[in-house]
């Protein structure tokens, strides 16, 4: 490109496929940096030219979705419970239409693996007698479970019966909506959002855990290491050394750590897939994520090396073609060894999963709750 001369086509014509081939289809989390031999992230160059993209007026929407989340988590789960009535043909032909009009970068695509939304947060008991503070990814306020496990408990549910059932009892607190990891702006390149968000979930942690004297269970791995990366990023000195004081632990260390050993699994599946999402092995927790699952299975099927879904929060949503191209091999060795059950630890990712793979993807916590009930 700068060889070319001012107003050159060929310029035009590669920053054109650029925008595409590595801005909008980069999943940015950084997955790359551990194959790489120096570590290095290209994701966090996609994320710089992202923000550079954003004019003002970009940036103040994505502020006001910060600052008014709660209802944002409302009106996606709206959307969802619409879709599900309407059905997926012509929830598809609508997104389709608004996706066209709108952009693919702003409207979700609709696919049969799309849930409808999550109910009501389920009552816990008091901080007083908790273990730990459970604080439910928004994800998981959003989507509801697995079209395959709609009826079943949902995995706010799940994770405190499987608590309370180890004597390690949950604490919910009341305020959780609109609180968010500030990954959502961060993975777009939205600085203020992110800050907003990242001073607001802060304030809320160090309440509601009362400055770190309980730890704080996340039952997403992405949104864990938001909170853990992204958020102190994004504080001032005195609020981020206050903020790391909070013992931040994933479901999957919770119930690794924690949980298992006080558990009786009380039958095992043959057989059963799962898939680290990226957050996991960059928190060191993809092997005691296929530890829980062998406690459940006869059998884990576990990719040789774990690649990225291509979900990466929404963006395989808005570019289902993502998850298909990173999930094309997986897909074909699910298709051959047909698992019992499949899991993953992250929402997003699951529905990404079920979607490119056509097998139903659920959290773990949910097979573990139902293996372990009396």
């Amino acid at each position: 490109m700068l060889r070319q001369p001012t107003g050159s086509i060929v310029t035009e014509a590669l920053l054109k496929q650029y925008e595409y081939d590595a801005i909008e289809t980069c999943a940015a989390d950084g997955t790359c940096s551990l194959s790489c031999p120096v570590g290095i992230d290209t994701g966090k160059l996609i994320k710089d030219l992202r923000t550079r993209q954003h004019g003002e007026r970009g940036e103040k929407s994505a502020l006001k979705a910060a600052e008014h989340w709660s209802t944002v988590e409302r009106g996606a789960r709206a959307g969802l419970r619409v879709g599900r009535m309407v059905g997926d043909s012509s929830m598809g032909a609508l997104t389709g239409l608004a996706r066209n009009a709108v952009g693919q970068e702003l409207i979700p695509a609709w696919g049969e693996a799309m849930p409808g939304p999550a109910g009501p947060m389920p009552a816990s008991g008091s901080a007083g007698s908790a273990a730990a503070v459970y604080f439910p990814a928004c994800v998981n306020r959003i989507f509801g479970n697995p079209r395959a496990q709609a009826d079943g408990p949902s995995l706010p549910q799940a994770l405190l019966s499987v608590s309370a059932r180890a004597g390690k009892p949950l604490f919910i607190p009341p305020d959780v909506a609109g609180n968010c990891c500030a990954t959502p702006w961060a993975s777009k390149g939205y600085e203020q959002g992110q800050a907003h968000m990242a001073r607001k979930v802060a304030a809320s942690v160090l309440r509601w855990t009362h400055n770190g004297r309980l730890p704080l269970v996340v039952d997403a791995s992405s949104c864990t290491l938001g909170l853990i990366s992204e958020v102190p990023a994004a504080l001032g000195e005195r609020e981020r050394a206050a903020f790391e004081q909070v013992q931040i632990v994933d479901s999957i260390a919770w119930v690794h750590d924690s949980l298992l050993e006080h558990l009786e699994v009380r039958r095992k599946l043959p057989s059963v897939a799962v898939h680290p999402p990226c957050a996991a092995s960059h928190l060191g927790l993809s092997e005691q994520l296929a530890s829980v699952v062998r406690a459940l299975a006869d059998e884990v099927i576990a990719p040789d090396v774990p690649t990225c879904c291509g979900t990466a929060g929404d963006r395989g949503l808005l570019h289902p073609e993502l998850p298909a191209a990173a999930m094309s091999a997986s897909s074909a060795e699910l298709a051959e060894r047909s698992p019992s059950a499949c899991v993953c630890s992250n929402r997003t990712c699951e529905i990404g999963l079920t979607q490119a793979s056509g097998r139903d993807f659920g959290s773990f916590v949910l097979l573990l709750e139902r293996l372990t009930r009396g």
